[in-house]
């Protein structure tokens, strides 16, 4: 439930989204030919694996393609059906969550974050990024907060005191309880006061906790009962289980001018089921953990278009997905973006209040969505070549599909 004081924000916001389903026809045979021109190219000269390629208009997939390879050394061609880990794009299915649980009113995303966990009451924060000197809270983050980075953490990424403390700390490999995440985060000063700055973080991963300790399910569980199967999702999950092993690909590297395997499918990490399914770091989380096919995420990517339904299962109430997608950072930049809840953002040059899309990507292995609200078109790309950023890739396959 949305508080008083923000009743008439959230008015603005949520009438000054597009409608859902405009019909424009935008995509060409040309702008598909140039697509798979270009992969092909890139495949031929050794500096990508494999990839996947899904653009859909009005409703309808016009193109879903598969390039190179799984499995390089065996010589086992990609398919549209591949098992592709997507890290960060998991943080759209986690800010799903969350948002369930807020119209369930089981928490309200205008609340504290300490309401639910405790262990974030007394939080410090830094006096200045370079410094170890904090300060008191000046106010409490909300899980609003949590869901578009504004809450005052960081990543282990950055410059700041409170990243070397993270990086100290071990989260980016840590494999532990979520709780002891937690508890060990809540030790450490925020980068910045609450809503004061953006900064890609750790936040999802608290978010994950509060699903699980609002809804009594293990993260997966509750994913599987409310959003995978309500979707019909067949290969959505945040391992790949003994029924699906066939279907996931190696994981590959480019560097020194070759592809360099990182992850075999046979021996695979993500064949285990985590032991901490949404510890803090590593893929196995609600920030990056979920392995799925590119036609499984296009059911999710359909649903947020369709404003909260896909084929007779409302998973999200309209107004619900207009405030997710709405710009909710105001003047402050997301990558020279704007960001909502758990998406980034573009807005409308003309009128800055409406969204024109949204979108995301996960690193390291180059998975890409894009939906557009304004021409009623959704792109996919998942690849299984490594480094994040690799050729310029992502943006080039949305440039090729606009043109």
């Amino acid at each position: 439930m949305v508080k008083n004081g923000l009743f008439l924000s959230f008015l603005i916001l949520v009438f000054n989204q597009p409608d859902c389903l405009s019909q424009i026809n935008k995509i060409h045979t040309d702008s598909l030919i140039r697509v798979d021109s270009y992969f092909e190219n890139i495949i031929n000269e050794g500096k990508l694996a494999g990839a996947i390629t899904l653009i859909a208009e009005n409703g309808k997939i016009q193109h879903l393609k598969a390039y190179g390879y799984r499995d390089i050394i065996d010589s086992v061609e990609m398919d549209t059906d591949v098992l592709i880990p997507i890290a960060s794009m998991t943080k759209v299915i986690t800010s799903i969550a969350v948002l369930q649980l807020h119209e369930k009113g089981d928490i309200d995303i205008d609340d504290p974050i300490d309401k639910y966990i405790p262990e974030f009451k007394d939080f410090e924060v830094l006096v200045h990024p370079d410094s170890s000197m904090t300060e008191d809270l000046k106010t409490q983050p909300t899980i609003r907060d949590f869901l578009k980075h504004t809450s005052g953490m960081v990543y282990s990424d950055g410059r700041s005191y409170t990243d070397k403390l993270y990086k100290k700390a071990g989260f980016r490999k840590w494999n532990s309880s979520l709780y002891s995440f937690v508890k060990k985060v809540s030790e450490i000063p925020l980068a910045f006061q609450p809503n004061t700055n953006w900064r890609y973080s750790y936040s999802h991963d608290v978010l994950g906790y509060l699903v699980e300790i609002v809804s009594e399910n293990s993260l997966n569980d509750y994913c599987m009962k409310n959003i995978f199967q309500p979707l019909g999702l067949k290969n959505t999950d945040f391992y790949v289980p003994d029924s699906n092993s066939d279907e996931l690909s190696d994981l590959y590297k480019y560097e020194d001018n070759e592809l360099v395997i990182e992850d075999n499918r046979d021996s695979s990490k993500y064949n285990l089921l985590p032991n901490a399914i949404s510890g803090g770091g590593g893929w196995w989380d609600s920030y990056g953990g979920v392995v799925t096919s590119i036609e499984d995420y296009y059911v999710i990517s359909s649903m947020l278009l369709n404003c909260g339904s896909y084929n007779n299962a409302r998973i999200l109430k309209k107004e619900t997905v207009k405030l997710m997608i709405s710009n909710q950072i105001g003047d402050l930049d997301a990558f020279g973006k704007k960001y909502g809840l758990g998406v980034g953002v573009t807005t409308s040059k003309e009128k800055p209040d409406t969204t024109e899309e949204i979108f995301w990507a996960g690193a390291p292995y180059n998975t890409y969505f894009w939906i557009d609200y304004k021409d009623n078109v959704i792109g996919i790309l998942f690849t299984n070549t490594a480094p994040f950023g690799h050729l310029g890739m992502m943006d080039k396959f949305k440039e090729l599909t606009e043109k």
